[in-house]
């Protein structure tokens, strides 16, 4: 066979296998690739070799086979570094997903995490308030049994008056009362006319909720004191000076008449005490509460229950929360906000609750009152009627 005639013979052959090849490429299955060239090779050199080729059969197989190793070796060289390329960037894509899959659980694990800006500060008021709650308890009994004893200790009604007459005039000259001359009015007394002003009971001149304590002089909690006595005890019935009188049917009616009157008296006064102890300053209690230095305040670190509650609902009103809830990207953090809203909320529901029960005692003081009044003459009178009918007649004459 001629060169010319190899060489048309050699590149058919190839450009068939290859055609053929790269169809078994895109299936991206190199051991198919090799295994098509080789299947494919055979075939046309048998069909050549038996139909078409005159010759030597030895020296045409070899010459094909050398074509075929060769374009064989080639094909396969490359398909292995493609396939090693593809396996590279596969590895390498499917690691960078993993990673930044682990990057956006790490990022919402923190922000479902996040606690809202004033976490450690709403625990501390929660804590302050329930310990305050229990004292400021405590001191309302006692303050309730000072007025108790006043109500029950008038023995000389004149001396009564004196007295109180004298500790206003003193401690207490309003502005009116100095014009009048019945006492020296001084401007700087921030307590002037305290202890007969109701303002005084709910706050300080300042406009806190905590009650005022001058280093001197007396403080607003003792005119607050003073203005409870006044509204509720006034000039409590004097105690009977006789010894015996007691044990007539006239005295033990009086005297139990004078325990009705105490027992009427001390329902208003347990709920003005109990406005009056939620003003009164307890020591530390704006450290322990962390509302000692609230935007918007001046500090206080000795403060009332009731000026504690009012920083705290102007934190949760205050820019930073408002901004911090609405940048959070998790409903975890909104809800744990939403939570100590509620718990306070609670707290606050539990003393409603409490004022409640007051109000409807002493509701409940004023309609037995308002019987009595309405209905106690027409009993009285129908007693003594009923009395009268009830004696036997006189015998005829």
């Amino acid at each position: 066979m001629s060169s010319l005639k190899k060489t048309a013979v050699a590149t058919a052959v190839v450009a068939t296998v290859i055609f053929g090849a790269g169809r078994a490429q895109a299936g991206g299955d190199a051991a198919a690739v090799i295994g098509y060239l080789q299947a494919a090779f055979f075939t046309m050199v048998q069909g050549m070799v038996s139909d078409k080729i005159n010759g030597s059969t030895n020296t045409i197989t070899q010459t094909f086979r050398e074509v075929m190793a060769q374009s064989t070796g080639m094909l396969s060289g490359e398909i292995t570094k493609s396939a090693l390329a593809n396996k590279a960037v596969l590895e390498g894509i499917e690691g960078m997903r993993q990673q930044e899959e682990l990057r956006r659980d790490a990022l919402k694990m923190q922000s479902s995490l996040e606690m809202p800006a004033n976490t450690c500060q709403d625990m501390a008021v929660q804590d302050g308030l329930a310990k305050a709650s229990a004292s400021t308890q405590a001191a309302m009994l006692t303050s309730q049994g000072k007025v108790t004893a006043a109500l029950k200790g008038n023995t000389n009604t004149m001396s009564l008056v004196n007295s109180r007459f004298a500790k206003t005039n003193e401690k207490f000259c309003s502005a009116e009362d100095g014009a009048r001359g019945l006492c020296t009015y001084k401007a700087d007394n921030e307590l002037s006319g305290a202890d007969q002003e109701a303002a005084f009971l709910f706050q300080a001149r300042s406009g806190s909720r905590t009650y005022a304590a001058p280093e001197e002089g007396p403080s607003q909690y003792e005119a607050t004191g003073d203005y409870v006595a006044r509204m509720v005890v006034g000039i409590p019935p004097e105690q009977l000076r006789t010894k015996d009188l007691d044990k007539t049917p006239q005295g033990k009616a009086y005297i139990e008449l004078v325990r009705r009157y105490n027992g009427m008296a001390s329902m208003a006064a347990y709920s003005l005490n109990q406005i009056r102890e939620s003003g009164n300053p307890i020591k530390g209690l704006g450290s322990t509460t962390k509302m000692a230095n609230v935007e918007g305040f001046a500090p206080e670190v000795d403060m009332s229950m009731n000026e504690a509650v009012r920083r705290f609902v102007h934190t949760q009103f205050s820019p930073k929360v408002v901004q911090d809830l609405a940048t959070a990207t998790q409903p975890e953090k909104i809800l744990r906000a939403m939570a100590t809203q509620n718990a306070f909320g609670l707290w606050l529901d539990y003393q409603g609750m409490e004022q409640n029960s007051r109000m409807e005692a002493m509701l409940a003081s004023q309609l037995a009152l308002a019987a009595e009044s309405s209905l106690r003459p027409q009993i009285d009178a129908q007693r003594v009627v009923a009395s009268r009918a009830s004696k036997p007649a006189a015998p005829a004459q």
